[in-house]
């Protein structure tokens, strides 16, 4: 995409990422915030660990894109947003989340715009789906 953020109209999309969660990164979020369900912790067994939600709504976010950017002096603000959790993640599962924008609309002389992040395992199952309503500052 070679858009700034701030120029995207409804049907443009941003490159998609693709991560697989180690389990380093996913115990760090769960001590981060002192949480410690047995869910998301491993076990000697055959369980995987479950990825935090937390972590989850992190990828989900459009600055996440390798095609995200800003105009330099601007900012990004996340006005409002939906999740739906769809189907749990496991550490060392290849996710992918790809970003499309769905709407534009002005509001009290600002523009907005709605963004569709999903979230898919590599079985393509889907993990999680938000609607993203941003809009910018200095542009």
């Amino acid at each position: 995409m070679e858009k700034f953020a701030h120029e995207l109209v409804p049907g443009d999309v941003y490159d998609s990422l693709e991560i697989v969660i180690e389990p380093d990164l996913n115990q760090q979020i769960l001590f981060a915030q002192e949480t410690f369900d047995a869910r998301y912790v491993p076990d000697d067994g055959d369980r995987p660990a479950m990825v935090s939600p937390a972590l989850l709504l992190q990828l989900a976010a459009n600055t996440k894109s390798p095609s995200f950017k800003l105009v330099e002096g601007t900012g990004s603000v996340l006005a409002e947003a939906s999740t739906e959790f769809l189907h749990p993640a496991y550490v060392g599962e290849r996710l992918r989340v790809s970003w499309r924008v769905t709407e534009a609309y002005e509001k009290r002389e600002r523009q907005y715009y709605v963004m569709e992040a999903l979230m898919e395992n590599a079985d393509g199952a889907a993990i999680l789906r938000r609607d993203l309503h941003l809009t910018f500052f200095g542009a």
